[in-house]
């Protein structure tokens, strides 16, 4: 189980002697490149966890991904499992993000915030078709308790990304509905830029996730608040309550590919946040005062709408 961690940025100091923009008090991020691991198994290293038989580690980056630097995360489905918590984690944010009364389970921690962010590339390991291939990625707080879900399938004309949300507007017991959608094919000959952005918001059947792919949105759906509020299998005393989420699961299930072994998926370039004020994704995000609600990675505020629009486009 997770240690609680609290997390406090304060910059009055820096506000009265340098002058600079105000820090949003707790927001929350970090971001890695594997450049500071070893290479061999990422559990216990530098947060991550993956306490399972799976064909993971971090390895030299031979694959010719100069954005990928010297060093890569892969993983295989060479070994699956149905399990959950000794599953591939990463690193969690000091403070979690999801709705008000949203149940930790004492696996996540810290100020709850309302927004939450994660990134990533992602690359084949090969050009070749890896018959098989798969590997899904969700928002958790640490135990399996997704809240969203990306799905990686390796077939003969690409990558394809699938994105299951989960619906019960009647808000009957056991009557969810999860959604699938194919909403991207990509290709194994360059990396991928995946982003998951989601807005917490109090209450059953409201919450918003965003799936952007190379900075272009492609699917806006929800969490699965409603499978935890109101099915039986994850809930049996329906407490009616969503969960939190302070990390990403990688998450070897289904059908065992041996034959990938030693291939399968790069993942690289992650970063986390949580906060009180999304980020800007697009120049309109900045427009008609949006600029006041939107914040930096790094929790940064905006002086006016021109700064937020720079850091669309720049990233500064």
């Amino acid at each position: 189980m997770k240690a609680k961690r609290f997390f406090f940025l304060s910059a009055l100091a820096l506000v009265a002697a340098l002058g600079v923009t105000l820090f949003t008090v707790f927001a929350d991020s970090w971001s890695t490149n594997f450049e500071s691991f070893t290479l061999g198994s990422v559990n216990g290293q530098n947060g991550w966890s993956s306490t399972g038989p799976w064909d993971q580690g971090v390895v030299f980056n031979s694959y010719g991904y100069s954005s990928f630097g010297f060093q890569s995360f892969r993983i295989s489905d060479a070994v699956t499992s149905g399990t959950f918590g000794n599953q591939t984690f990463t690193k969690s944010l000091a403070n979690e993000a999801g709705e008000t009364d949203a149940t930790n389970g004492g696996y996540s921690g810290g100020v709850r915030q309302r927004h939450f962010e994660a990134q990533f590339d992602i690359a084949s390991t090969t050009t070749a078709y890896q018959p098989g291939m798969h590997v899904s990625v969700s928002p958790d707080r640490g135990d399996g308790a997704r809240m969203s879900y990306l799905r990686f399938d390796d077939l003969s004309d690409g990558i394809h990304v699938f994105f299951d949300d989960v619906t019960d507007p009647s808000h009957t017991t056991n009557a969810d509905t999860f959604n699938e959608t194919d909403i991207a094919t990509i290709n194994r000959t360059a990396p991928h830029t995946i982003k998951f952005v989601i807005d917490f918001v109090d209450g059953p059947d409201n919450d918003v996730v965003k799936i952007y792919i190379d900075g272009v949105l492609k699917i806006t759906g929800t969490t699965w608040e409603d499978y935890f509020r109101f099915d039986t299998e994850s809930n049996p005393s329906l407490e009616v309550h969503s969960r939190t989420v302070d990390s990403l699961l990688f998450r070897e299930g289904g059908d065992p590919d041996p034959g990938n072994a030693g291939m399968g998926f790069l993942f690289d370039n992650f970063s986390l946040l949580s906060s009180s004020k999304a980020t800007p994704n697009t120049a309109d995000d900045c427009k008609n005062n949006g600029w006041q609600n939107r914040q930096r990675f790094d929790g940064t505020l905006f002086k006016n709408q021109g700064d937020c629009i720079q850091y669309v486009n720049t990233g500064k």
